[in-house]
């Protein structure tokens, strides 16, 4: 049995990475890695603007201006966003410019309309003006050539709208790696099918599948296999190669069913590690078959959301190439709530907030998925301690709160 800390470094170093990347349309690409170094086809904005509604000058014509000593100037046209006009600059001549207009050649300085009387063939100017006030330069944004989005960036709202200012429609992105899970057990039942007197819908394949996909990740297949090696084997290599890493649930400890070391063994698989000191989920195994990682957990459902947190979401930023998808812990005050000695290092469900963190259970069973409706992370709770309101404790948001 090894430490978690030594399990995810395994796992990590295990993960095989394989940038494949796919071309989507910018809207589609939202949320997904930037698979390439994008750089400005052209400067933004590509023609000098106007930062005001005001009147463009130039600024040495404005020297001396005040309330009780105004400059007047000739109005000589006049420039809306979206219009184009050719004039020539001159001195003492003004052209009326709106907010994003064209500021014509010449002119260095944009007086804002509040600061003049507003004129219409010619307006007094009250202030003196700078070179380059209220007036955007060509490539103040953005220069022509320069990378806008590095690669491995992930792409949000600003970035989709940069691209879109650019004029470019499409982006290369990472292809979305693909999760299969399989589900062990002859009491497993899906969702399509009765409970009958003994039967269990498989919850925990449903928990970890809606996870994946809150961040991007593709569950290429969901299965449920009996507590039969044979079953599973078969179903392990028609699945495969359909998937980057493969998670299976249950038949991991030292029951009469638990067939799945056995199984993974006889086809070959690359034992990684079987058993973490930590709980709940302490037989968590990986293995490593065919280039694929094979992350097996355990069968209780609160186990098994613990697993996946612990040791799925680091091979993912592995794979991606970005950390921010690992997990990460912060220090925060407990609240309300206890927990009791830990005989192990332990993961305990609660819910955190603005005021602290709040322990709402007292009996922490594996085996209990619907505490996870009162919860937002885990506690990471060192072995031999108890935990009391006030102290401060490590605390790992679940996958889809961070």
């Amino acid at each position: 049995m090894i430490e978690l800390e030594e399990a995810v470094e395994l796992l990590v170093n295990s993960a095989k990475i394989e940038m494949k990347t796919e071309k989507l349309d910018i809207l589609s690409a939202f949320g997904r890695t930037c698979g390439e170094d994008v750089t400005a086809p052209f400067s933004v904005p590509h023609f000098p603007k106007s930062g005001m509604d005001g009147y463009a000058v130039r600024s040495q014509d404005t020297k001396g201006a005040s309330r009780e000593t105004p400059v007047q100037f000739q109005v000589i046209g006049e420039i809306c966003a979206g219009d184009y006009l050719s004039i020539q600059a001159k001195p003492c001549t003004a052209v009326r410019v709106m907010t994003g207009a064209m500021v014509p050649e010449g002119y260095d300085c944009v007086i804002r309309q509040e600061d003049t009387d507003y004129g219409q063939e010619q307006a007094k100017v009250y202030v003196e003006g700078s070179p380059w006030q209220n007036y955007c330069r060509i490539g103040e944004d953005i220069q022509a050539g320069t990378c806008i989005i590095p690669r491995q960036s992930r792409l949000g709202a600003g970035h989709i709208g940069v691209l879109a200012s650019m004029g470019i429609r499409e982006i290369t992105v990472l292809r979305e790696p693909g999760v299969g899970i399989i589900s062990t057990g002859n009491e497993l039942v899906p969702l399509t099918g009765p409970l009958g007197k003994v039967g269990v819908y498989p919850s925990s394949a449903y928990a970890i599948a809606s996870q994946l996909k809150a961040q991007g990740v593709k569950v290429p297949f969901m299965e449920i296999c009996p507590d039969d090696s044979n079953a599973f084997s078969r179903m392990l290599e028609e699945r495969i190669g359909q998937a980057d890493v493969i998670i299976t649930t249950g038949a991991l400890s030292v029951g009469k069913k638990d067939f799945l070391p056995e199984a993974l063994e006889e086809i070959g698989a690359e034992r990684l590690f079987h058993g973490v000191n930590m709980r709940p989920g302490t037989p968590v195994m990986a293995n490593r078959y065919k280039e694929k990682l094979i992350l097996s957990f355990s069968g209780y459902p609160f186990a098994a959301m613990v697993n996946f947190q612990l040791f799925f979401w680091p091979v993912l930023a592995r794979l991606m190439g970005d950390d921010s998808l690992s997990w990460k812990k912060t220090r925060r005050v407990v609240t309300e709530g206890s927990a009791n000695e830990a005989k192990k290092r332990r993961f305990v469900q609660a819910f955190c907030d603005e005021a602290g963190v709040h322990i709402f259970d007292r009996n922490h069973h594996s085996s209990v998925l619907s505490g996870m409706l009162r919860s937002n992370c885990i506690i990471d709770q060192k072995q031999g301690t108890v935990i009391s309101p006030g102290d401060m404790v490590d605390v790992l948001y679940w996958g889809q709160e961070r």
